[in-house]
């Protein structure tokens, strides 16, 4: 397994904050109501951040401490890492394409209030992309090659 790249982490969140202004902008123009914003998916993005965060700290501090975790425990906090490394900017993204669109407006109060949750919503995605990183970080096998790599002969 590679280790996710940050350039395509954010190509990911500009591309799905592009896409989300524009259905946005398409549903606007068309006279339609935008999408309402909860509280609750911010909050949900939030507490998932913080439960993978508190995983790769305790994984930290296990192997720091000699003790060595399960192979298979392993796998699946770096499938667990990555997939939160990847869901972060895609919710990110949402919400912030959902944010340019109530830029230009922010003088109305339900405008207003729907900057400051998607503001928050993109906060809280960036944390859980940051522990999704972390997490796969520390799952990583030191000294030994990755099987997956092709050999490099030694010249």
């Amino acid at each position: 397994m590679r280790f996710t790249r940050i350039s395509t982490l954010v190509a990911l969140l500009l591309g799905v904050a592009a896409l989300t202004w524009g259905v946005l902008r398409v549903v606007e123009t068309q006279g339609a109501a935008l999408p309402p914003l909860t509280w609750t998916a911010p909050a949900g993005v939030a507490l998932l951040a913080v439960v993978v965060l508190v995983t790769a700290v305790a994984l930290r501090r296990r192997l720091a401490s000699g003790r060595p975790p399960d192979p298979l425990g392993m796998a699946r906090m770096a499938v667990l890492g990555k997939a939160s490394a990847h869901v972060g900017p895609i919710v990110g993204g949402l919400y912030a394409g959902y944010l340019v669109v109530l830029l230009p407006d922010l003088e109305i109060e339900s405008r207003r209030e729907g900057a400051v949750l998607c503001g928050v919503a993109l906060l809280a995605a960036v944390l859980l992309t940051a522990a999704g990183l972390l997490l796969e970080r520390a799952c990583r096998v030191r000294g030994g090659q990755d099987p997956l790599e092709p050999e490099v002969p030694a010249t």
